[in-house]
């Protein structure tokens, strides 16, 4: 974690130590995929063949139901495979159970939820999702920086963007695709294994299969929605302009961003919220902005730590974001709420989940004082998983 007052100072053989076990972790949950999801569809298997004759009869469609579920959780593994071996290399796909223990329903959460964010940011089923939640951002960063500002005129591949918190890499993607540099920044080893996949391997648009919901067995208003097939990616992620520079940087968004006034802009959607002190974040962000540079940010405030006893954290409402953002040094030039978007919600779902989104745009006064306000570098996000 980020600036632990408390934590112990570790030799730099630990710390790649611990980081090669951390990632074995994740390769190892990422093979069992397989035969956890299977194993789930046996349970149904099994509750279904409990049941009485005559229950039985009621279900004439369950069994072919569940071999179509194992057959979307094996098209599911393919994909995982890939993004193994694209990133570990060959020889690491297939689970061994006389490695060590299995993974826990932690882990394997965390596996499946990367395989849905794939129709959040690279699907045109999530082209909706994107709409609410990227779009408003990336219409604001057009409107700031880009072709449609009428005060902008440095060249977009001057104007640099980092994106916390990015997920697949989507958003950043849409950065570069504009033409400016653009850097996502990611502490998910699962998210950063399948953004590496997602960016990198060849093919064209739509060359990967995935069925992201047949793991979801509640609130399905047909069996068939269950098992559907989404495509990704819906771009070729390798048609961004030749002079856009576009990277990807791994770990703790305190760990990776320390230098002062290095960025025009950071563009953050459902992100501030990860933080144990939003204060932080916020301190950091100021300190990381070029004088005029913006905070653009589109979230809830869904805080991840606010239920966590084993340490502290700070929540804060949304008057209270706002006066510390003013009080930190910015200038608020925009405020748009309730923004209505999901968050990886199947369309089909008999559930739907919305958040009342803020959309913040907040600026770094170009006569900002080159003395910055102090960062504590306190703890804000759990260890990268």
């Amino acid at each position: 974690m980020s600036g632990a007052q408390d934590a112990p100072i570790l030799s730099e053989e630990e710390e790649q130590r611990l980081e090669e076990e951390h990632h074995q972790k994740i390769t190892r949950a990422l093979s069992f995929y397989g035969v956890h999801a299977h194993r789930r569809v046996t349970r149904a298997r099994n509750s279904y063949e409990q049941q009485p004759a005559d229950y039985k009869r009621l279900l004439p469609n369950f069994p072919g139901k569940l071999e179509a579920i194992d057959a979307a959780i094996d098209v599911n593994l393919a994909l995982v495979r890939r993004i193994i071996g694209f990133n570990v290399g060959e020889g690491m796909e297939h689970y061994d159970p006389a490695e060590g223990p299995e993974p826990v329903d932690f882990d394997m959460d965390k596996v499946n939820t990367t395989i849905k964010q794939f129709v959040r940011d690279w699907s045109a089923e999530g082209q909706g999702e994107r709409d609410l939640c990227y779009k408003p951002i990336l219409d604001e960063i057009d409107a700031r920086f880009g072709s449609t500002s009428t005060t902008e005129t440095r060249p977009l591949g001057d104007i640099s963007i980092v994106v916390p918190g990015s997920g697949l890499g989507r958003l950043a993607w849409e950065c570069a695709n504009r033409g400016f540099t653009a850097q996502g920044n990611e502490w998910s080893v699962y998210m950063l294994m399948a953004a590496n996949f997602v960016l990198n391997a060849r093919g064209g648009p739509g060359h990967t299969p995935l069925h992201p919901y047949s793991h979801q067995y509640s609130n399905n208003y047909r069996s068939e929605d269950q098992v559907r097939c989404v495509r990704v990616p819906d771009v070729d992620t390798f048609s961004i302009p030749p002079s856009a520079n576009f990277s990807m940087a791994a770990g703790d968004f305190l760990d990776v961003y320390q230098e002062d006034e290095a960025w025009d802009c950071i563009a953050s959607s459902f992100f501030i919220d990860t933080a144990r002190n939003v204060l932080v974040y916020l301190t950091r962000m100021f300190r990381i902005l070029k004088p005029g540079g913006c905070l653009i940010n589109l979230g809830p405030l869904l805080y991840h730590f606010d239920d966590n006893r084993d340490a502290p954290s700070l929540e804060l409402s949304l008057d209270e974001v706002r006066h510390a953002l003013v009080t930190i040094g910015f200038e608020i030039v925009k405020e748009e709420f309730p923004i209505e978007a999901p968050y990886m919600t199947s369309s089909k779902s008999m559930m739907q989940t919305n958040y009342r989104c803020v959309l913040l745009v907040a600026q770094k006064p170009l006569a900002a004082a080159k003395q910055q306000p102090e960062d504590k570098g306190a703890q804000s996000a759990v260890k990268a998983n």
